[in-house]
C-alpha cells in the first residue's frame, strides 16, 4: 500500500531513474525551473497524474482526427474517410456513392486545420480543407467543436462545395 505525501507536500519522480522524493509545493513554486525539466513528474499522491503540471509542457501540434469521418458536402455528396494519424500526418482510405473509392488520401493536420487530398477512382482528385479553427455546434460540449471546410476538384475548380464532419466532435487543441 502506497502512502500518501503528508499535506503540502508531492511526490515528484525521475521518469528515467524512477526514483521519488517528497517535495514542498511551496519550494516548487519558488524553483519554477525545476517543474519545466521534461523529465521530471510530479504527482500529488505518489501515483497517478497530478493537477501540477509544468508550465511549458509541450502541446500537442495537432488535434486528433484519427477515425472515421462522415463528410456531408453542400453539393449533396456523402464521402466516408477513415484516417490514421502519426503526429501531423494523416493518411487512410475513402468512399461515397458505393463504388467511388480511394485507398490513398494523403494529408496533415496542423493545429485544428485538417487538408487532405483524396484522389478517387473516377479520375476526381477532392481536396478538402476544414477551416483552421473547430467551431460551436449543437452536439458539443465546452472543449469540443465540429470540423467545416471547403473542397474542390483539383482537376476542375470550378467545381467545389462546403462541407462538415457529421456524428463526431473533436476536442479543441487548447483542451489537449
Amino acid at each position: 500500500m502506497r502512502l500518501s505525501p503528508p499535506r503540502g507536500l508531492v511526490t515528484m519522480t525521475d521518469r528515467f531513474s524512477r526514483a521519488e522524493r517528497p517535495v514542498r509545493i511551496g519550494d516548487l513554486v519558488a524553483q519554477r525551473d525545476m517543474l519545466s525539466q521534461p523529465d521530471l513528474v510530479v504527482r500529488r499522491d505518489g501515483g497517478g497524474d497530478g493537477d501540477i503540471k509544468p508550465a511549458d509542457a509541450p502541446r500537442p501540434s495537432a488535434i486528433n482526427v484519427e477515425g472515421d469521418l462522415k463528410i456531408v458536402q453542400s453539393n449533396g455528396y456523402i464521402a466516408h474517410v477513415r484516417l490514421h494519424q502519426d503526429g501531423q500526418t494523416v493518411w487512410g482510405t475513402a468512399s461515397h456513392s458505393g463504388n467511388v473509392r480511394c485507398d490513398n488520401v494523403t494529408g496533415t493536420v496542423v493545429g485544428e486545420q485538417l487538408s487532405m487530398t483524396i484522389a478517387w477512382n473516377n479520375g476526381t482528385r477532392g481536396i478538402y480543407t476544414s477551416d483552421p479553427h473547430l467551431h460551436d455546434g449543437h452536439s458539443t460540449t465546452f472543449g469540443q467543436g465540429i470540423m467545416r471546410g471547403q473542397t474542390h476538384d483539383e482537376l476542375h475548380p470550378d467545381q467545389h462545395a462546403s462541407w462538415e464532419v457529421h456524428d463526431r466532435v473533436f476536442i479543441r487543441l487548447d483542451h489537449l
